[in-house]
């Protein structure tokens, strides 16, 4: 249990659990940051596909409003 951890230490115990507990959630993610940033180039390519797939997918999206409201003309 929490309370027993922390025993006496009050509030100052809690936050350091608290930090460990953060850091290490986060621990992967900052590790795939960390490899992302290495190959700029690779996330662009990621971004820029994704844009794409966005982009399809809000002309898409648009079509149907435009049949729905009678503006496709």
């Amino acid at each position: 249990m929490l309370a027993e951890q922390i025993g006496d230490a009050g509030a100052g115990r809690l936050k350091q659990l608290a930090t460990e507990a953060v850091n290490e959630r986060f621990a992967p993610f900052r590790a795939r940051r960390r490899l992302l940033a290495e190959d700029p180039g690779t996330v662009r390519q990621v971004l820029a596909r994704g844009n794409a797939q966005a982009n399809d997918q809000a002309d898409c999206t648009l079509a149907q409003v435009r049949t729905a409201m009678g503006m496709d003309y």
